[in-house]
């Protein structure tokens, strides 16, 4: 029987299986014309339409009358179960069971509520599992582990107790600091920069103010790896583009990141090293990293997207099946080998392979973009606004924000599908952004412009490649 995690935390959703994660989304949800929306079409309505819009529901789920905060909706349950029935049935199969993998400060009422939610989906839930618990896989001798998280309105940290199984010993948050309000902040500057350089102020419309959030994560990220860095924000026929430098950015985070280094220093022991398990939503976030190097005897480990939802995939075999009562879990075997660290001195930003995502092994063969597959044999195939000449393409549709004449390119290398961005916007595949040349698998998605079109990789086992 395959199994399905999903990872809860509504900064960003993980659903991953055996094969690695096959998508993330935000935990947003909107009330747009009578429908529930969620994930990232609930997110492009965020600024556009705030009042019929939610980012809460997650974090304070409920029952309880009005705590939805939209209008016309009765309670963040509601939102909950629109989202998890959203995944579920995008990515659920027959004879497919659960994990839930909950943030380490849910209440009994609140993993009940889920629970309840999840049948409601029709969703066999095999257990549910601590986040930090699933997420650190490998001991590390010798040393205090911390795996630290952060939600929309939530940070979080996990003392981890490392003896022959890896279990939570307790866990410590802040409720006032959280990812929302830090991209807040980064938005309002990236704002300020361009009425500086250009004299466009891109919050004076609802719909510049949503694409400034739209592009924010793709723009932190080219800022991370570039150091500066070209901002472009298209809008009527115009294109208004700044220069930006890291450092512009760093002094809006400042205390974002040192709540968290104090956070983590609650957890040090003199004469003792301290690892920091760094989740993916917070080492990619300007300055987090940089903060924790300055400090002696503490060493960060960097997790990969998905850490926590591949983690416990990785353990299957210490989550029993049975029909007795869902149970939470906060002990796990160690799924790695132990992570020995020489000395106080040596690296302070450790780099280890967590989780072997693996792939189907039938290679992809075809794109589906509104319904219709196109082959790719030993031509290219081009996708964008427009065509290129004497070429094999995909002509996206209109009302798409943020797409190139010629966008990505398509082709096959040594017998595997494999993409390249060619667009200033840049191309996400299961949302990450593409950097350099990727090699596409089945059950990939790729989404480009905003508010994105979807194509999705197939194989057709009947078919021959060239």
């Amino acid at each position: 029987m395959s199994t399905l995690a999903i990872e809860i935390n509504d900064a960003e959703l993980v659903i991953a299986d055996q094969r690695g994660v096959l998508a993330t989304e935000p935990g947003y949800a909107a009330l747009i014309d009578g429908s529930i929306i969620t994930g990232l079409d609930a997110y492009a309505q965020l600024r556009l339409k705030p009042r019929q819009t939610s980012n809460r529901f997650w974090d304070e789920l409920s029952m309880n009358s009005g705590s939805a905060g939209i209008d016309a909706v009765d309670s963040s349950a509601e939102l909950a179960f629109a989202q998890l029935n959203s995944i579920w049935k995008r990515f659920g199969k027959a004879g497919m069971n659960a994990l839930l993998v909950v943030p380490g400060h849910y209440t009994r009422e609140q993993l009940g509520l889920l629970l309840g939610l999840s049948q409601e989906c029709e969703m066999p839930v095999r257990a549910m599992v601590n986040a930090g618990v699933a997420a650190s896989t490998q001991p590390y001798p010798d040393c205090r582990l911390v795996y630290l998280d952060a939600s929309l309105h939530r940070v979080s940290a996990v003392m981890i107790d490392q003896s022959d199984d890896v279990s939570e010993r307790y866990e410590q948050g802040l409720n006032s600091v959280g990812i929302a309000s830090l991209l807040d902040l980064l938005a309002t500057r990236v704002a300020e920069i361009f009425v500086l350089q250009t004299r466009f102020d891109p919050f004076h419309r609802a719909e510049t103010e949503q694409l400034v959030y739209d592009f924010l994560p793709d723009w932190l990220t080219k800022l991370q790896e570039e150091g500066d860095a070209e901002l472009c924000l298209p809008y009527n026929g115009q294109e208004h583009r700044v220069e930006i430098k890291r450092d512009q950015l760093l002094s809006v985070a400042d205390g974002f990141c040192q709540a968290l280094v104090q956070l983590s220093l609650q957890f040090r022991k003199p004469g003792v090293g301290l690892v920091v398990q760094l989740s993916h939503r917070l080492h990619q976030l300007p300055g987090v990293i940089s903060e924790f190097q300055s400090l002696d005897s503490i060493h960060v480990v960097p997790m990969d997207t998905g850490a926590a939802a591949l983690g416990v995939l990785k353990g299957l075999e210490g989550v029993s099946q049975s029909d007795d009562p869902v149970k939470l879990l906060k002990r796990l075997p160690w799924r790695g080998e132990a992570v020995q660290l020489n000395s106080l001195e040596s690296e302070k930003v450790v780099v280890v392979s967590h989780c072997d995502q693996g792939h189907l092994s039938s290679p992809s063969t075809h794109l589906v973009y509104r319904g219709i597959a196109y082959a790719v044999d030993s031509a290219s195939l081009f996708v964008g606004l427009e065509g290129i000449d004497g070429g094999h393409n995909i002509i996206i549709g209109e009302g798409q924000e943020a797409v190139s004449r010629s966008h990505c390119e398509i082709f096959r290398k040594e017998g595997q599908l494999c993409l390249v961005d060619l667009s200033q916007f840049g191309t996400y595949v299961n949302e990450k952004r593409v950097s350099g040349e990727i090699a596409l698998h089945p059950a990939d998605v790729i989404r480009i412009g905003i508010p994105g079109e979807e194509l999705q990789v197939i194989a057709m086992e009947e078919y021959v490649g060239s």
